[in-house]
């Protein structure tokens, strides 16, 4: 049984409320004393450094599905329903500028069936210059009816004025090893890397998932494996930057400011979290503005 509440007579609340205004009163500052002026506002954060991507057309360029049922729960860091899901990662030609609502993306299955994610985020790969993928987290198909497509059929605000909306892109199967889908060129200091100092141009080459060495193999044929040609001459990085954050952008760190124009890389050397190997794959290099 729910217990009585005692209400006190309306006079006594009348009397406790005059006595709170009394005191109150006495304690506060006299009306002729003014409150001092607030202190100027923070400014607004600038905004995140153009990349030369900024000005592509805007595209999906991928669509690539990583993990069935099987995100590990580190995975909730980047987004709190993640833990034994799908995971997919949904990469634009250019950077996607603020939140992501779910609901504004759309998987197609096998059988015709619609779905939405439960999550999307841009982690781990959200720094500035980063952003071109989304996480896509959720039931997201199965091996009985895989994912074939995805839709923008919301509205993402992408850099440059562009809306995503109308975007769309088939799905590479689970089976499939990560591929090569955008690189840009930029110079040293523009943008934040880890290369070292005698680097002249830094590539940035962003793969359709995450990837890393395979079990038992360290960075020595990750760096081997890339080649870069010029206009005059096929090179190789002397250095990789960007490795630590296990996201899909690696720094290829060059000892040329000759413009890169493609970049090549060797079959079987990375695998992405579900230890598919890479095949042999290339990109062109979208130029310094």
């Amino acid at each position: 049984m729910r217990a009585s509440t005692f209400r006190p007579p309306l006079a006594i609340l009348a009397a406790m409320s005059l006595s709170w205004l009394a005191v109150a009163c006495a304690h506060s500052p006299s009306a002729s004393s003014s409150s001092p002026p607030p202190g100027p506002s923070a400014p607004s954060p600038p905004p995140p450094p153009a990349t030369v991507l900024d000005t592509e057309m805007a595209r999906m360029v991928s669509a690539f599905f990583v993990v069935e049922n099987g995100l590990p729960n580190e995975a909730k860091s980047l987004c709190e329903q993640a833990p034994g899901k799908d995971g997919m990662l949904v990469t634009f030609s250019r950077r996607v500028i603020a939140n992501v609502d779910p609901e504004a993306l759309t998987v197609r299955l096998r059988s015709g069936a619609l779905v939405h994610p439960v999550c999307a985020t841009t982690k781990p790969a959200d720094a500035p210059t980063k952003e071109h993928t989304i996480l896509l987290v959720g039931q997201l198909g199965s091996a009985a009816d895989p994912a074939v497509a995805v839709e923008v059929t919301g509205h993402i605000a992408l850099a440059g004025g562009a809306d995503g909306k109308g975007l769309s892109t088939l799905v590479t199967p689970l089976p499939e090893g990560p591929t090569l889908v955008l690189a840009f060129a930029a110079a040293p200091g523009t943008i934040q890397s880890d290369c070292p100092g005698r680097a002249k141009q830094i590539i940035v080459a962003i793969w359709a998932g995450g990837v890393k060495p395979p079990s038992g193999a360290d960075q020595t044929a990750h760096l081997a494996g890339y080649r870069v040609r010029t206009a005059t001459r096929e090179l190789k990085p002397f250095a990789l930057g960007d490795l630590a954050d296990r996201d899909n952008y690696v720094h290829l760190c060059l000892d040329t400011d000759d413009p890169a124009q493609r970049v090549d890389f060797t079959a079987g050397i990375l695998a992405d979290p579900n230890g598919d190997l890479n095949p042999e794959t290339f990109v062109m290099v979208s130029a310094r503005r």
